[in-house]
């Protein structure tokens, strides 16, 4: 018997799967900040309801291994517009986020 049978196992996947969730919801509201702060630092209006999840794969970092995570969202830069942007975390790392521009380039920071 592995010990992972019965009512521990159970408890155990359950509280595995609750946490996973807790992160999920927890970096979705910061990768919102994020994209939030880089549109208003360009004076553009970020579309609230645009930013989703588009990647999700585990990654070895300096802190051993965390979920590298890639978001996809949607702003106006004239209240009439919509443009495109991404943003990239590891773990609550910020790697990159870029927002394409009117001449189809991208903004991208840091850089």
């Amino acid at each position: 018997m592995s010990g992972l049978e019965g009512p521990f196992g159970a408890l155990l996947i359950l509280a595995a799967a609750v946490l996973f969730w807790w992160s999920a919801v927890n970096a979705g509201d910061y990768a919102r900040k994020l994209a939030r702060d880089f549109c208003q630092r360009q004076g553009w209006q970020l579309l609230d309801q645009t930013v989703a999840l588009r990647g999700l794969w585990p990654v070895r970092s300096t802190r051993g291994l965390e979920w590298r995570r890639r978001y996809r969202f949607e702003f106006s830069p004239d209240g009439a517009g919509r443009r495109a942007g991404e943003l990239t975390l590891t773990g609550r790392k910020l790697v990159r986020v870029w927002g394409e521009l009117e001449d189809g380039g991208r903004l991208i920071e840091p850089e």
